[in-house]
């Protein structure tokens, strides 16, 4: 914990108003106090990710000046979060934002501009971006933080959960103004704004097309008839944990799963039996997990997925093959790297704060022909202003 690291930092438990109790009946109260505020919108969410099916909020904290701390618990009342929607029409100051958006997002809550205090941290070159350790940075004083990994889809939430909840908006406001000034006198405020509207607008990415392989690592697989088996074990387990509003871990971790079909059963009693199943819970379904290593069986040779399959999100090779397929690329590599790396340690702050390694490899495998090229390549490739410019100035 912090505390036990800077005895010198002040333990804040709970915010300085009191503990708020939880909106869920009372949303129209909350409405009209927080339109009421002024300013920005402090704004955090908690989910319960590894422990249920969806990655949706259990719980929505907001803080505005004027008005408070509400915690709103959105489950039940999701059609009613339209007048929240229409009044949270200034500035919202998150921590992490890309962690929060999209599950606000789902209940129809919007931002029109961010501020990222994580975000801001990384641009002024911070060493640690919690927020823990930036509130004990900027004023001294330590969060009681012990519940990140609680259930927060559990009813009711305790006055120790809801403390938790509250603090992590409690400070973000003040937090704001503080690195705003740190921003402005380092020069960097427009590249701040830059990389809050990247977030912002940043969209989700793609699923992977064969996300059962994700698997394959936890078993040695003897053949395609294996891999069928995974696959379809991979699908029915998602089926079960959805109806069950379970994360898929929970209803059989991946390592059973691969292991199971490796072995490939011939009986429900192979599954029945085995040692993978020694708890009475997992027992309980062995029946559904047979029936999926059933249908594996059953499916023709034709119908059996790829013993390989390459997935890469990226438009190159790997690059321990460009020697070989491209060897100017690698030498191009070794030149961006060297001088992304040397620049960001003038800047004080992270290579990929600077420009993600994904776009130095695609700058570095595509190549150029005139230096003035490269600004278009790196925007076309997402760099921000900001960055095109320090990047083109570190390759001269």
């Amino acid at each position: 914990m912090i505390l036990d690291d800077n005895p010198d930092l002040r333990l804040l438990a709970e915010p300085r108003a009191g503990l708020p109790d939880i909106t869920h009946d009372t949303i129209a109260h909350a409405v009209t106090a927080l339109r009421n505020g002024h300013g920005p919108f402090a704004v955090d969410t908690e989910r319960a990710m590894g422990l249920r099916y969806s990655n949706r909020a259990y719980l929505i904290q907001i803080k505005r000046a004027g008005a408070g701390i509400f915690l709103i618990d959105p489950i039940g009342i999701e059609d009613q979060l339209g007048d929240l929607a229409t009044i949270m029409d200034d500035e919202w100051i998150l921590h992490a934002a890309d962690q929060d958006l999209p599950c606000l997002r789902e209940l129809g809550l919007e931002p029109a501009r961010v501020f990222d205090t994580e975000v801001a941290g990384l641009v002024l070159g911070y060493d640690h971006v919690s927020l823990q350790s930036m509130v004990a940075e900027e004023f001294g004083i330590a969060l009681a933080k012990e519940y990140s990994n609680a259930d927060w889809s559990q009813r009711p939430l305790g006055p120790e959960l809801r403390a938790y909840a509250a603090l992590d908006v409690e400070l973000l406001i003040e937090l704001k103004e503080s690195l705003t000034i740190r921003l402005r006198d380092a020069g960097r405020y427009d590249w701040f704004v830059q990389e809050c509207e990247e977030v912002r607008c940043r969209p989700l990415p793609a699923p992977h097309p064969q996300p059962w392989r994700k698997a394959v690592k936890y078993a040695k697989f003897p053949d395609q008839r294996s891999l069928a088996m995974l696959k379809e074990l991979w699908q029915v387990r998602d089926i079960v944990a959805r109806e069950r509003d379970l994360a898929p871990g929970k209803v059989l971790p991946n390592k059973i799963l691969a292991t199971l079909a490796a072995r490939k059963p011939r009986s429900r009693a192979d599954v029945q039996n085995s040692s993978l199943f020694r708890s009475r819970g997992r027992k309980r379904d062995a029946t559904v997990w047979w029936d999926a290593i059933h249908a594996a069986w059953n499916l023709p040779q034709n119908e059996l997925p790829a013993r390989k399959f390459s997935y890469s999100k990226d438009p190159f090779p790997p690059i321990q093959r460009w020697e070989k397929l491209r060897p100017e690329a690698a030498e191009r590599w070794t030149t961006i790297r060297t001088a992304v790396l040397e620049h960001a340690d003038r800047l004080g702050i992270r290579q990929e704060v600077l420009l993600k390694p994904r776009i130095q490899k695609q700058l570095a495998w595509d190549g150029w022909t005139a230096t003035q090229e490269i600004p278009d390549l790196l925007e076309s490739y997402g760099a921000r202003p900001w960055q095109i410019e320090q990047v083109c100035q570190a390759l001269g």
